[in-house]
């Protein structure tokens, strides 16, 4: 077990995990131990006090300077699933706005897609934030922040938590928003480069979306077979059946979220007020959108929001082959996922989503015939 980073750790760390010329979803394969991702993400709050975020911002935010932080609140909406360690800040020009603080020394390179993808998002019409300012990590005492517009409204995950008889309304309506947001076309799949997201544009790192869909595919099964979760006979199987796949010929990438999930919605309890954390976007099929959000809920769940998804969108098709594929691949990336940062976070929450995982798998496996 790793018990400090060194600076030879750090910048390492900061070489691999901005590279994502090999990734297929960033947190399950950045090239880094769960241990490390433990010792920055675990406790991501802990490298910051108010008096310290407030001297380093305003040394290099010209545009308006920072007056006070509420409290750090770490079961808040802002901070479910974040990587970063978010605030609600006031200023002197008498806005609202958030921080998003990158752990100490360590480099956030895409911010600055994040940026230009809620951008594009808001000038298409969704909810997203505008941007007032971006700072890169330079040194190991220094730290990546990102100021951002403050959206209205709460979490929808805590929303639907305290009124569950309003979920089939807005899974309909996230399933509208997403179909939305897939009428924005971009460059390129997979991940998007961010010195050209910083001059407004997307352009993604792969040629073709199986190059894209491949990224990280082999790390992945190998996770899972060390795990015994799946066999080396199978492992063949699986890598063939991505590597030779028809159905993996998009030519009209799109912006795609990737973690379009009820903890990155915030709702007003009638509308969807705001859609963050862009940190796992990518240029793909709208399909891989769909299949990604797949993962995260109930077969029931999915139904309402293809009713919602289909009702301002044309259905594909193959889409029905095309989605159990691509959620295939999800599922392998997520397991990976869960089982590294089962290492370094050992709950009871982790293990039931692997459990659940590895559920998800067996189905794949069947309809795809991998025995």
């Amino acid at each position: 077990m790793v018990k400090k980073l060194t600076r030879r750790d750090r910048e390492r760390i900061n070489a691999v995990i901005t590279d994502r010329s090999n990734v297929f979803y960033w947190q399950t394969d950045r090239q880094i131990t769960p241990e490390e991702a433990g010792l920055i993400w675990s406790d991501r709050h802990k490298y910051f006090t108010d008096n310290n975020i407030i001297h380093i911002v305003n040394r290099y935010w010209k545009d308006d300077q920072l007056v006070s932080l509420d409290p750090l609140d770490t079961e808040s909406s802002l901070n479910l699933g974040n990587v970063n360690s978010v605030r609600v800040a006031h200023t002197k020009k008498k806005q609202d706005v958030i921080l998003r603080l990158h752990p100490k020394g360590i480099k956030n390179g895409y911010f600055f897609v994040e940026a230009c993808a809620a951008s594009r998002s808001q000038e298409n019409g969704l909810p997203s934030y505008r941007t007032f300012f971006i700072h890169t990590c330079n040194h190991d005492n220094d730290f990546a922040f990102h100021i951002c517009e403050k959206l209205p409204g709460i979490a929808m995950k805590k929303w639907l938590e305290a009124h569950p008889d309003n979920e089939e309304h807005f899974v309909r309506e996230v399933g509208i928003m997403m179909a939305n947001l897939h009428k924005i076309p971009v460059s390129g799949f997979g991940p998007f480069i961010n010195d050209r997201a910083e001059k407004n544009t997307l352009q993604g790192i792969h040629k073709t979306e199986r190059d894209a869909i491949l990224a990280g595919l082999d790390f992945n099964v190998n996770v899972l077979i060390k795990e015994r979760i799946f066999h080396e006979g199978q492992m063949s199987k699986i890598c063939k059946l991505f590597r030779q796949s028809p159905l993996l010929n998009c030519s009209k990438p799109v912006l795609v979220h990737n973690d379009f999930a009820d903890w990155n919605l915030l709702t007003d309890g009638k509308r969807i007020t705001g859609i963050c954390d862009w940190d796992e976007c990518v240029g793909g099929d709208a399909i891989a959108d769909i299949a990604c959000w797949s993962t995260f809920f109930s077969p029931e769940r999915l139904s309402t929001f293809l009713d919602g998804y289909f009702s301002t969108a044309s259905k594909s098709h193959d889409f029905n082959e095309k989605f159990e594929l691509l959620r295939f691949r999800y599922t392998i990336s997520k397991m990976t996922l869960r089982i590294r940062r089962y290492l370094w976070e050992p709950s009871e929450t982790i293990r039931e989503k692997i459990e659940i995982g590895k559920k998800h798998l067996a189905l794949s496996l069947k309809y795809f015939n991998i025995n």
